[in-house]
């Protein structure tokens, strides 16, 4: 019985990896190609918009690694292409020089809502 069990549960672990493998690929493909974000960048743009919004508001690095899958240097090379793109400044805390905010720009915000459609049919396709 437990060999089944054992058996099934494998199964579904493969089944879980190939839907993830597709679609992260069909999402970083069809992001790059029609909003010239990568999946990591819209994902750091999609928590910035939820935390930061429209008011200008800003989040703490250390907090946006939390929410992340990335590692803290691959977050950073993230964060870096955003910024060269004019879509997130970074910013120092006054009272903790070792703190760094991260805040959305206008373009930052109007990149990742012209991508969310594009996001959401991908899900939709794979996930629904």
């Amino acid at each position: 019985m437990e060999a089944v069990v054992d058996e099934d549960v494998c199964t579904k672990w493969s089944e879980t990896l190939r839907v993830y493998h597709n679609t992260s690929c069909e999402l970083e493909n069809s992001l790059q190609d029609g909003h010239d974000l990568g999946l990591s960048e819209f994902e750091v743009l999609k928590i910035l918009s939820r935390s930061c919004g429209k008011h200008g508001g800003k989040a703490k690095m250390k907090e946006l690694e939390a929410e992340m899958y990335l590692s803290q240097s691959a977050l950073s090379r993230t964060v870096t292409r955003l910024e060269k793109a004019g879509l997130v400044t970074r910013a120092t805390c006054d009272f903790d020089r070792r703190a760094m905010f991260l805040l959305l720009t206008p373009a930052g915000q109007e990149r990742y809502e012209a991508a969310q459609p594009t996001y959401r049919a991908v899900l939709r396709r794979h996930l629904a």
